[in-house]
């Protein structure tokens, strides 16, 4: 088992970066792209994570590197109460076309960059 305050101490400071990186990506894009890139870049984070995890055979890096990287830097890039806000503000303006694109496009992005994360990570891994 890892050492709790190594483990803290890591989480803290992935998950400064992480808010510092959405927070750098609000400045650059405009509102929605922002918070579509940020939860995309979460997602493949988060991916990366898993495929790393699932292919080391050591429990003690496996148990370090979700909660650090999935849950410490991925939680924080990622923006799902910006997107509810935004999905929320499409829907009292009854957008619908606008709503549907986005929010499909922000899950169907999503799914495929956590997916390629997780089979990038194995190759990288497995690469001699």
């Amino acid at each position: 088992m890892a050492n709790p305050l190594i483990l803290i101490l890591a989480f803290g400071a992935a998950a400064f970066l992480g808010g510092m990186l959405r927070s750098l990506l609000a400045q650059w894009f405009p509102a929605r792209v922002g918070t579509f890139v940020a939860n995309v870049l979460a997602s493949f984070a988060a991916g990366m994570a898993i495929g790393f995890t699932t292919a080391i055979d050591d429990p003690e890096t496996s148990n370090f590197l979700m909660p650090v990287v999935a849950t410490g830097f991925a939680g924080a890039l990622s923006t799902w109460s910006t997107l509810a806000a935004e999905l929320s503000a499409l829907i009292k303006s009854k957008q619908w076309r606008t709503l549907a694109f986005y929010l499909g496009l922000t899950l169907a992005v999503g799914i495929i960059f956590a997916h390629r994360g997780a089979v990038w990570a194995r190759r990288i891994y497995y690469v001699e």
